[in-house]
């Protein structure tokens, strides 16, 4: 029986009937400091009125640690959203959970839907719905980004059904955090050549808050974009490029990136689904093509929500539960909203490593096996100082394979390339880091013209 669901996405907070997304919006609310009704939506006056506005009440509520105003905002908000777009009678009622919820979390959301007379028949895990909506195609990590943190989540694909493996966070590294460095760069810029301070003015500040997205999304298809503000009759400008926009979102780019290391098995070409609203602006979609071989499926705000709608769920015989396994159940017409493109493609077909460097000397590659560790026992080594915790006598190998180098782990602690755990074997590239050991010593492959 199809249903009506909640997606508890701060970012994307939305409601979905028959796999259409009906609303969703940025779970942003007036707190009742104003004229304006507690729940109301505040978007709009986030800068303007900082304090007058909520951002967290929501990410709060699901980490299980929300004060007792925060419960009441979230119960207002909902109130107000399914005043707009009400369940039918008798319809199941189902929420998309996000990877940042917790147990006592979900259990103060049942208890807000109960006061205010919304029956919740039970729990999906975001990310598991959102891989399930999708035939059959390997396993995969969900990227989600929340106005205040972002987290990624493993999911396998296995027997036909998709389960939930593992979710890592990010704090303090919303979406938020990366428009506030956007709002720094374009200040910063506009000041130096116009002397003219955007953030002087709360509502100039609001007004060019709300053009970043749309500001984002041109530098990244068109290179640059000129961005205007106006103060009374005078008209201040400044033109800013795509790479200007990379660099001010580096960090949030490479923390995003950081939790997709942590999670994926070193090369392996897993399928990365992402918010397409974040991934086109520059940076965070230059930083995801070093995940070469591994497949971007963007998807629109609310899909989780639109792919709980459409599942045959049965509830819970013990009351309300958390579903983190779901049969492979792509529904007609739902995939049509997403967007597919094979990463790393852009970095074409490099050279093949030609040595590893160490304590600044260069292991030759391309000829016999080179054996890594304290103890190798081969004519063709690279041997570790003794004493280095958790390298193996004989730790690891590198091989070559026609043009290519692979790396083969032998060790009991691990090889780590670029931050991922090798498992077994892996493809390895110019510039690539490989650590050994914890807290480690880490190895550079490098191509040099004629090496090899």
């Amino acid at each position: 029986m199809q249903s009506f669901a909640i997606q508890l996405d701060d970012r994307a907070l939305s409601l979905a009937r028959t796999g259409q997304v009906l609303q969703t919006g940025p779970s942003v609310v007036f707190d009742g400091g104003t004229s304006a009704a507690p729940g109301t939506r505040g978007w709009d006056a986030l800068r303007s009125q900082p304090t007058a506005t909520s951002s967290r009440h929501l990410g709060s509520v699901l980490s299980g640690v929300a004060s007792g105003r925060a419960a009441e905002l979230l119960a207002a908000e909902l109130r107000r959203n399914l005043m707009e777009q009400p369940p039918h009678p008798g319809e199941p009622v189902w929420i998309a959970a996000p990877a940042c919820a917790e147990a006592q979390g979900l259990g103060v959301v049942l208890a807000i839907a109960q006061s205010i007379g919304l029956t919740v028949t039970g729990f999906v895990d975001s990310a598991v719905a959102t891989v399930a909506s999708m035939e059959a195609g390997g396993d995969a990590i969900v990227l989600e980004v929340g106005l205040h943190h972002v987290a990624a989540t493993a999911v396998d694909v296995d027997g036909g059904q998709a389960r939930r493996h593992r979710s890592v966070l990010a704090r303090n590294c919303g979406l938020l955090d990366l428009y506030q460095a956007w709002v720094r760069l374009i200040s910063t810029a506009m000041m130096r050549q116009t002397r003219f301070d955007p953030l002087h003015d709360a509502l100039i500040e609001q007004r060019l808050f709300g053009d970043l997205p749309a500001l984002g999304e041109s530098a990244a298809q068109h290179g640059s974009v000129t961005v205007h503000l106006d103060q009374g009759s005078e008209r201040f400008s400044v033109e800013l490029t795509r790479d200007q926009f990379a660099d001010a979102a580096a960090t949030w780019s490479r923390t995003a990136a950081g939790l997709i290391h942590r999670l994926r098995p070193a090369g392996a070409p897993l399928r990365l689904f992402a918010p397409r609203s974040v991934v086109g602006f520059p940076g965070p979609r230059q930083e995801l093509e070093q995940f070469a071989e591994c497949e971007l499926i963007r998807v629109p705000d609310g899909y989780a929500a639109a792919a709980v709608s459409l599942l045959d769920l049965t509830p819970g015989a013990e009351g309300v539960q958390l579903i983190r396994r779901l049969s492979l159940q792509p529904p007609a017409g739902l995939v049509d909203t997403i967007s597919r493109e094979s990463l790393g493609a852009s970095q074409g077909r490099a050279a093949p490593a030609s040595h590893v460097l160490f304590e600044g000397r260069a292991f030759s590659l391309g000829g016999p096996p080179l054996v890594v560790g304290r103890d190798p026992a081969n004519p063709s080594a690279l041997v570790l100082p003794d004493g280095l915790a958790g390298v193996s006598r004989r730790h690891c190998t590198f091989i070559s394979d026609e043009d290519e180098r692979l790396l083969l782990d032998h060790s009991s602690y691990g090889t780590f390339v670029n931050g991922e755990r090798v498992a077994e074997r892996v493809r390895v590239r110019p510039g690539d880091r490989v650590r050994i050991g914890e807290p480690g010593i880490e190895l550079a492959l490098i191509a040099v013209a004629g090496g090899g």
